[in-house]
């Protein structure tokens, strides 16, 4: 997610939330920040993130000791990947026609086989 993808949270929309944290769209703004690959990201430190939001940066250095931070990090992550899997599925595609590695050949043969609707199972 980039940083001008952001969305502008409200409490409704987050109420596992809202007991535990004061600034729920500063926080909410920090766990996508966070899940947002460093590469992608158009504010580079945590210093400046904090600065662009209005707090301290000891403030979130307190957040990061919230559950609730890592678990709307990991619904933010997850999203950031399910909506980059056609291109990554693309690229592939085009590695395995265009330089022929065997490795993703086969993994792109594989993808063929699975379905992914549904989570592998051992």
């Amino acid at each position: 997610m980039y940083e001008h993808e952001l969305i502008n949270p409200i409490k409704s929309d987050n109420p596992e939330i809202i007991s535990v944290i004061k600034l729920v769209p500063e926080f909410i703004k920090f766990a996508q920040w966070l899940a947002t690959p460093r590469q992608f990201r158009e504010v580079k430190t945590q210093k400046e993130f904090a600065q662009s939001i209005g707090v301290n940066e000891d403030t979130l250095s307190d957040w990061k000791k919230k559950p609730e931070l890592w678990n709307l990090f990991r619904k933010f992550l997850s999203n950031w990947i399910k909506e980059r899997i056609p291109d990554a599925i693309g690229g592939l595609y085009s590695n395995a026609c265009n330089e022929g590695k065997s490795k993703e050949v086969l993994a792109f043969v594989r993808l063929g086989y699975m379905d992914i609707n549904k989570p592998n199972k051992k």
